[in-house]
């Protein structure tokens, strides 16, 4: 099992040796029964006031070597403590991309308590989420999913 584990993670280090890819900190920072959310830490600072934000969901069960999970950029306006979705992105079992789309959601109010507030929360109240830092989403995997 931790053979698969450190193959996944090696064929992930490699793939994003192939292009430039922005520094990721993907901290966990809420969970369900079903899944994990996390931030990528360094996409939370807000500039005048606007960020745009990396949010994943991980399913909290499965293999270490099963890599599927889902990313969305969160567009996030601080003067009336808004957000929006952006792009989300699908990754399948051997982490390689399956799906891309944009929403053109409208800004609005996350409801307390939610996950899109926690986001609004982290960028405009300039908190930072407590959890376990990791350099992308397969150590995450590679970690438990914890």
């Amino acid at each position: 099992m931790k053979i698969v584990a450190a193959a996944a993670v090696t064929a992930l280090s490699a793939l994003s040796v192939a292009g430039p890819v922005a520094a990721q900190t993907w901290t966990l920072f809420s969970t369900t029964d079903r899944t994990a959310y996390l931030v990528d830490a360094d996409t939370l600072a807000a500039t005048d006031g606007m960020a745009t934000t990396r949010l994943a969901r991980v399913p909290r069960t499965g293999d270490a070597g099963e890599l599927n999970y889902d990313t969305e950029e969160v567009e996030v306006r601080c003067s009336d403590q808004q957000s929006r979705s952006g792009l989300s992105v699908s990754y399948g079992p051997d982490g390689a991309e399956t799906d891309r789309y944009s929403e053109e959601s409208p800004w609005e109010r996350a409801p307390d308590g939610t996950i899109y507030a926690d986001v609004v929360s982290f960028v405009c109240g300039d908190r930072r989420p407590a959890g376990t830092p990791y350099p992308d989403i397969a150590a995450f995997i590679a970690a438990g999913r914890k």
